[in-house]
């Protein structure tokens, strides 16, 4: 079944890499050669600003350069994150529209996409079509990263198979890797179906082969939905209180989580990357670069997801706390340079459209 997926994956990487090229000269009987050489040179060439000055005999310039902050290579793309897990309805839908505000070139998810959590496939259907509805409103490409709420239960992982095929993969943009991970089927001493116990064990494998074939990149991106980098994703549930991490000592981020982490940061070690999560519904970012290679590690707030307050026997809080918390709607903005990403973390609040409502366009001049 994931020939084709790939095949898919494959063309779609071949036709972004065809247009780059063609971009590049409009004689389409230049050589290979050429063309690899105009595009090399647009990647470290700025763009020339042109400017028209009514008096060129000044010696003072009203500008500080004409080397415009801007590249072939450079590019830009968007991350969101938990949409449900107590969904507060309003933000992802605005998330969408602010995406479209903001053209990137395409946009990732970090998982945790419906509520899910039900072996009801009607159920699960319908909270597809919901969500599908609002993506399908975005200018760019959207990936898919499955959630636990997304990919729980047997039933769950068939209609995601039936309606997206691969629950991992990979593309390449612009001398990036974008891997998408299935961190729901990781744990392998728990109590998963068999058969996902066999797909993570070819996850890994796949892992493996395609960072061993994209060994030279400039950057690799890794998206998946558990941090399990963080001491704070395992909890214990105890009812429906969360009680705290689970058997995690200070100083200690790894001891409690399935051994897997461990064994993609050694198969990444060796390269720039920038690894994406979400679950927890607060920020954290976290620096394990080397002296030869950056290593970032960032966990994501929200885009939806419900507050991580949670008293006894009620469900999530709705109003999130504030960044001072750690607890946001936002998208995570992302420009790929030459030397490496440069991320943002953009409210959701506040991007605004051209045209937003506001007290002085509401109000009659006299009762203002």
């Amino acid at each position: 079944m994931q020939k084709p997926y790939i095949t898919t994956l494959m063309t779609f990487g071949c036709v972004i890499l065809l247009s780059a090229c063609v971009d590049q000269s409009d004689d389409t009987a230049a050589s290979a050669g050429d063309v690899a050489a105009a595009v090399e040179a647009q990647k470290t060439d700025p763009a020339k600003i042109e400017v028209n000055l009514p008096n060129s005999d000044l010696d003072e310039k009203p500008w500080t350069t004409l080397k415009a902050l801007d590249s072939q290579a450079k590019f830009h793309f968007a991350v969101v994150t938990d949409r449900t897990g107590g969904e507060r309805v309003g933000p992802w839908a605005d998330a969408m529209n602010k995406l479209n505000l903001l053209q990137p070139a395409f946009t990732v998810s970090v998982g945790d996409l419906i509520q899910g959590g039900t072996e009801d496939a009607a159920q699960v259907e319908k909270e597809w079509d919901e969500l599908d509805e609002m993506v399908a409103t975005l200018d760019a490409p959207f990936f898919y990263t499955p959630g636990n709420h997304d990919y729980s239960n047997t039933v769950m992982s068939q209609i995601w198979q039936s309606r997206l095929g691969a629950n991992y993969y990979s593309f390449t943009y612009k001398d990036a890797l974008f891997i998408v991970l299935n961190s729901s089927i990781f744990n392998e001493a728990n109590d998963a179906p068999a058969e996902w116990v066999a797909d993570h064990k070819q996850q890994m494998s796949w892992l493996a082969n395609t960072l061993q074939d994209h060994a030279d990149v400039k950057w690799t991106f890794v998206f998946m939905h558990h941090p399990f980098w963080r001491d704070l994703w395992w909890r214990e549930i105890v009812g429906d209180d969360w009680v705290g991490t689970k058997g995690a000592t200070t100083g200690s981020k790894y001891e409690t989580g399935p051994a897997e982490w461990d064994k993609i940061r050694a198969l990444l070690d060796e390269r720039d990357y920038t690894a994406f999560a979400g679950h927890t519904h607060t920020y954290e970012y976290d620096n394990i670069s080397t002296a030869a290679h950056t290593h970032d590690l960032i966990s994501l707030a929200t885009t939806g997801g419900g507050s991580t307050i949670r008293e006894a026997g009620l469900p999530r809080a709705t109003t999130l706390r504030g960044p001072e918390f750690a607890e946001f709607d936002h998208l995570v903005w992302v420009t790929m340079t030459d030397t490496g990403p440069v991320i943002a973390n953009i409210l959701l609040e506040g991007v605004l459209e051209k045209d937003f409502q506001h007290f002085f366009q509401q109000q009659p001049i006299e009762q203002r």
